[in-house]
């Protein structure tokens, strides 16, 4: 073969093998992008997904469709998504439950370090204990004297068994010996109804639900996260209580499947960036529940590392398992 016709035909190889990689992430995105999200809609998580992707999808120029993969506490989605290409056009918001699931299902084989790409930590949220206002307890300290001389007397509600609503109450328990029972709920929206009408005598519940509580129906002991947040500043935290290990921070972040090239993370960051800096995103974020907690892919790899170590001890201690 000429030594030209060889030439044209290495070029012509060249260009189509690693020719449209590059061209991929430099014009990325160039077509709608799919947010995997663990809940239903309507469910904070969903909320959340959809105040985020709004002004990304302006951002990045593409629309971004929401897709609701509830299940297995995650698992659905997790998977879903660990089996999508790394071409940036499957993202999920993932929670703070996808750093338990590997400690609390024996049949659960994703590796919140290894089996993902992780782009940003966006938020973080917390929950809060709430009792009926006939518990005679008018602070936590007074509900853990009072459940442990009353074995069974406090029936708690949370979203389900092994959600962060039950782990922190698990924890509770796990650090004082307080008695308190645990009755699961599909999902949160019925328990402070539950607890406000005496059916049960506590709530596990997320802030974004403490505006039920308003007017007395409910009275709120603590909140489990690192400071009072602004929708409940006259309530103490529970390291104010003396139990700083008693803390859920229930936190949402971009992931995508493993792998992602590069170029594209960087795209990613860069405009989920400039989204969660904006004052009315913080603002209506605030509103929710929630509080900025901005980490890069390498900070928000290492807060799920220090998340997985965490309760790789904590949860085997609990004894919870998720039915298969």
């Amino acid at each position: 073969m000429p030594r030209r016709a060889i030439g044209f035909l290495f070029c012509f190889i060249s260009l189509f093998a690693f020719g449209p990689g590059p061209a991929r992430s430099q014009d990325y995105p160039s077509r709608p992008i799919r947010m995997l999200v663990t809940s239903p809609a309507g469910s904070l998580v969903d909320v959340l997904a959809r105040l985020l992707t709004h002004d990304l999808g302006t951002r990045l120029g593409q629309s971004i469709v929401i897709d609701n993969r509830p299940g297995g506490s995650g698992q659905v989605a997790m998977e879903a998504l660990t089996r999508s290409p790394a071409d940036g056009y499957t993202l999920m918001l993932g929670t703070s439950e996808m750093a338990m699931l590997p400690y609390l299902k024996k049949s659960y084989r994703i590796d919140p370090l290894k089996d993902i790409t992780p782009i940003a930590l966006v938020t973080t949220s917390w929950t809060v204990f709430a009792v009926n206002p006939k518990v005679p307890a008018q602070t936590l300290p007074e509900l853990i004297k009072y459940a442990k001389a009353n074995p069974g007397a406090i029936r708690y509600g949370s979203g389900g068994v092994g959600g962060a609503l039950h782990i922190v109450v698990e924890m509770l328990k796990l650090n004082t010996g307080a008695d308190l029972v645990h009755i699961p709920y599909r999902g949160g929206s019925q328990i402070a109804a539950d607890t406000i009408s005496g059916q049960i005598e506590m709530a596990s519940m997320g802030l974004a639900s403490t505006r039920i509580a308003e007017g007395g129906k409910l009275r709120i002991l603590a909140q489990t996260g690192p400071s009072r947040h602004p929708m409940l500043p006259d309530v103490p935290t529970t390291a104010e209580h003396g139990l700083p290990d008693v803390r859920m921070d229930t936190w949402f972040g971009v992931i995508a499947p493993p792998n992602l090239p590069e170029p594209i993370v960087a795209r990613l960051v860069s405009a989920i960036n400039e989204v969660v800096h904006e004052p009315s995103f913080q603002d209506r974020l605030s509103k929710m529940g929630g509080a900025l907690a901005w980490k890069p892919p390498a900070e928000f790899s290492a807060y799920i590392a220090d998340e997985s170590k965490k309760w790789s001890r904590t949860i085997p201690a609990m004894r919870i398992t998720i039915e298969e």
